[in-house]
């Protein structure tokens, strides 16, 4: 079962995460680590711009990024509020991000927006 949960930054996407799903903290894989055996993957937004600052293109990305995701609890940041950056990584970082979460939201069993340390069931059934 995949689960994406997204938000703005501080907005209780990992204490919801941990409560809801009864997670410990060696079950959260930072954003920098590479444990297949981690049943939920927090700041994915991260994740990208490390790739993206490796080279990676859009499409290899997508290729790396979302079989990964799949059958975990995804905990990403909403980054796409604010004025659109000057800086074109900036702004590469927003779009595949983007389109990632898109492709994620398609796929999840469940996508649920944190916002003000409340859930909200976008699709799917809150726990």
């Amino acid at each position: 079962m995949t689960i994406l949960i997204v938000g703005g930054a501080c907005q209780g996407k990992r204490e919801y995460a941990q409560k809801a799903f009864g997670l410990n903290e060696r079950e959260i894989l930072p954003w920098n680590e590479e444990r297949e055996e981690a049943s939920c993957i927090a700041d994915l937004h991260l994740r990208v711009r490390a790739c993206l600052e490796k080279g990676l293109t859009q499409q290899e990305v997508l290729e790396k990024l979302l079989p990964f995701c799949r059958g975990k609890i995804v905990l990403c940041d909403d980054i796409f509020c604010g004025v659109v950056p000057l800086d074109a990584l900036e702004r590469q970082w927003r779009e595949v991000t983007g389109r990632l979460l898109c492709r994620l939201a398609q796929e999840a069993d469940s996508v649920i927006r944190m916002q003000c340390g409340l859930p909200q069931a976008i699709k799917g059934e809150l726990p």
